[in-house]
């Protein structure tokens, strides 16, 4: 059967189905040139129940993601009024990064999303008929046995619940095994202890990332569902130094994001097909085709055009040091001129005019010498004012960032409230763990 037309951005059905119409159009339903052999199910923790407002809420979301720069979306969301179709099955959609799937893996996955937060309490009974119905008349429909066509979230991630800790595989499973078989389900297990990140942790966490990863994507954020930002990191990649664009090489259309470490790629509509730019570049700077448009593009989102005969550029791309920071320029201190140019990972130093000598800031810091001293808070206060803030070598925000050699700050020192207790943060480009405090915390 011809599927329901969309409407909006990204591409949302927003139609309400009741479980005899959900049976109805799933057994006709034409998945097109691959079928989905995946459901990997959700919880949205946020709208929970009591928030939801059907249509209203869906088309809410459906302006989060374009918020977001995505292109599409979960499949399905389950409410406690009906099947709520979003992105159509047909399409990969974006909900649990690496397991999206994608057209060149040859499989990808269906997005189920049960309104709730579930990691203390399973969801409603309204809610879990839904579900297990989406469930059920997609393994009948794919032919897949419920413990080989379900996964969760958190199996694609260590920083996720999703879809709760209080819902668990064998209480699904046996549940959808009884909806096909017609049965009544086994009496459900008792809830066990909460896993790993806690709600707490992982509501910190998210904050944290949230606050980061909005400072140089234009308010695009951090959003665990989208591939990109799950294997940045889950690899250490840094924060993200530009929004999520598309870009056009060789007549094939591909979505990108630098990052501090790498950059980023997929050809699109391979969401979970995550590629990086320093395995096509293999250490080299190619004249034309894919690697060279996304290093321009990456060199353009830090505001320096890409120099490929200069010295601090070459030694950028061979060291995996990302896009610039800023644009490149001239220090003196006593008396001898340096030119310097700040990335992502670290700031490039030369003596004028060895301009084939590349130095690198992080490897001052531990000098002792008052003049190699001197030089390295001279670069380090110019790499500050490039990022559009102010060095100050007695705060510990700062000193830890110099010893730990996590890159150029991409913001100043600001402060986030999450539930009741107040923190202070800086964002680093490379940092492998955000650098935060607790307000009031000894």
């Amino acid at each position: 059967m011809a599927d329901f037309s969309t409407e909006g951005s990204p591409p949302f059905i927003n139609r309400k189905l009741s479980i005899a119409e959900w049976q109805n159009y799933v057994a006709g339903y034409d998945f097109g040139r691959l079928k989905p052999t995946r459901l990997v199910l959700h919880h949205t923790y946020r709208p929970t129940q009591a928030q939801w407002r059907g249509i209203t809420t869906m088309r809410g979301m459906q302006r989060f993601y374009a918020g977001k720069g995505w292109t599409s979306a979960p499949h399905i969301y389950t409410g406690p009024d009906g099947i709520w179709l979003a992105t159509p099955m047909s399409q990969i959609g974006i909900h649990a990064g690496s397991g999206n799937g994608s057209l060149r893996a040859g499989w990808y996955s269906i997005g189920l999303e049960m309104v709730g937060a579930f990691d203390t309490a399973r969801p409603s009974a309204e809610v879990w008929a839904y579900a297990v119905a989406v469930m059920g008349e997609l393994s009948r429909r794919l032919n897949i046995a419920p413990r080989d066509l379900i996964s969760f979230h958190r199996d694609y991630t260590n920083t996720k619940s999703c879809p709760g800790w209080a819902v668990t595989k064998e209480w699904v499973w046996g549940e959808v095994d009884a909806y096909l078989r017609g049965v009544a389900p086994p009496a459900p297990p008792p809830i066990g202890p909460i896993g790993t990140p806690t709600p707490s942790d992982e509501q910190l966490l998210e904050a944290l990332l949230e606050r980061s990863f909005s400072i140089k994507t234009n308010g695009q954020g951090y959003n665990p569902d989208w591939a990109f930002h799950q294997y940045a990191v889950e690899h250490s990649l840094g924060m993200p130094m530009g929004p999520s664009a598309r870009i056009t090489a060789d007549g094939v259309e591909y979505n990108y994001q630098p990052f501090a470490r790498d950059t980023l790629y997929t050809r699109i509509p391979n969401w979970g097909d995550v590629q990086t730019l320093s395995e096509l570049l293999g250490g080299s700077i190619p004249p034309a085709g894919l690697g060279r448009a996304l290093l321009e593009a990456t060199y353009n989102a830090g505001g320096s055009p890409f120099r490929p005969d200069w010295a601090f550029h070459q030694f950028a791309v061979i060291n995996r040091l990302g896009p610039p920071v800023g644009k490149s320029a001239e220090i003196t201190v006593d008396g001898k001129t340096f030119g310097y140019q700040a990335f992502a990972v670290d700031t490039l130093y030369n003596l004028v005019p060895n301009w084939g000598d590349v130095r690198l800031l992080s490897a001052l810091a531990p000098a002792a010498d008052t003049p190699t001293m001197r030089l390295r808070e001279a670069l380090l206060s110019a790499t500050y004012q490039q990022a559009g803030t102010t060095y100050r070598p007695d705060w510990a925000f700062h000193q830890l960032a110099r010893n730990f050699a996590i890159g150029a700050p991409l913001s100043g020192s600001f402060q986030i409230k999450v539930e009741q207790s107040s923190y202070a943060l800086q964002v680093y480009a490379s940092t492998r763990s955000l650098t935060w405090c607790r307000i009031g915390a000894r």
